[in-house]
């Protein structure tokens, strides 16, 4: 079978979301690397969302986006006053497949940025796998199986029409649980509204993939609380099972994309336990803030990222220094 075509600049819309708390500075970082290192997307339509208005972005931010070149969109879209706080992006997914014109949505985590030019493929899903097992599940045996069979089923699928994939970093075979992170689809499929629904019955139903496990997440903006603990790798689950409703052909993209660079510490000799040495996207979590950033800096050097990239990520946190509170 011939490779698939790629997608068209003109075909693709970047969305991510942004609100005025750790994320606000995360989101410009990833609009403003798209346009210096997107390659033929760079001048593709961006949309970031605050999908919730109680938490205002600074005009100086506003206007950030807009010199970007990049639509913000603020609206009430996460009202559940839940504290797990990834419902923002199943949200944001929803009301871009609703509300854009484009041929394919990518979804994006804020805390990301491009460092070399992408090509995406024109499948009806680009995806990549979780990094580790976490609440997923390998298979019938496993503890945490039940809870993805009630996925499955509320979206209409059998656990069983879940390919197997492995986990990115420790290699476990997995029934297919994507990062929720990075998500090109097809616009027509629904995939994002059907990932919405997914997740708003398996709340309704209180299903918790992580309930009782004392589990402590630090994300990309510090610890997330004991419930939000609870849900994490519940908006994946949806995501994934409603890839698997509505997708036929799911294009898992190679290890440049999405590396997980705050699991990767350079080790003896400086290397990178890591099979991609040209790495196109990066999902940095935690290692922007300024506390981290020398170590950020370590690992960019330890996979021999442009001095482009690296000059400009101290201009901008030097730029971030200087923004008004």
């Amino acid at each position: 079978m011939p490779p698939l075509a790629e997608i068209a600049s003109d075909e693709l819309t970047f969305v991510c979301c942004i609100e005025g708390t750790a994320i606000e500075a995360q989101a410009l970082l990833l609009c403003e690397s798209i346009r210096r290192f997107g390659g033929r997307y760079a001048k593709a339509t961006v949309v970031a969302v605050n999908p919730r208005p109680s938490l205002p972005i600074s005009y100086r931010s506003e206007q950030q986006l807009a010199d970007l070149d990049v639509r913000y969109v603020c609206e009430p879209l996460n009202v559940t006053g839940s504290p797990y706080l990834t419902i923002n992006r199943i949200v944001t997914g929803s009301w871009a497949e609703q509300h854009l014109g484009s041929a394919y949505v990518a979804v994006l985590d804020s805390d990301m940025l491009f460092v070399r030019p992408p090509s995406f493929t024109r499948a009806d899903v680009g995806i990549r796998p979780v990094d580790a097992k976490g609440s997923a599940s390998a298979g019938p045996d496993d503890p945490l199986d039940a809870y993805w069979s009630s996925m499955c089923a509320i979206a209409g699928i059998a656990a069983d029409a879940l390919p197997l994939v492995r986990a990115s970093i420790d290699g476990t075979r997995l029934r297919a649980s994507y990062n929720g992170g990075f998500c090109i689809a097809r616009r027509s499929l629904g995939v994002f509204r059907e990932t919405h629904r997914v997740f708003e019955v398996s709340r309704e139903r209180d299903l918790r993939p992580l309930r009782g496990s004392a589990l402590s997440v630090y994300a990309s903006t510090g610890f997330v609380g004991d419930a939000a603990s609870e849900w994490w790798g519940s908006s994946q689950a949806a995501l994934s099972v409603a890839i698997h409703a509505r997708a036929r052909s799911v294009e898992v993209y190679d290890a440049r994309y999405n590396v997980p660079l705050h699991l990767l510490a350079p080790g003896a000799g400086g290397s990178v336990p890591w099979p991609a040495r040209a790495p196109v996207l990066l999902h940095y979590h935690w290692l922007t803030a300024p506390e981290h950033r020398s170590e950020l800096f370590v690992r960019l050097h330890a996979f021999d990222i442009d001095e482009n990239v690296v000059s400009w990520l101290h201009e901008f946190f030097e730029r971030e220094q200087t923004r008004p509170r």
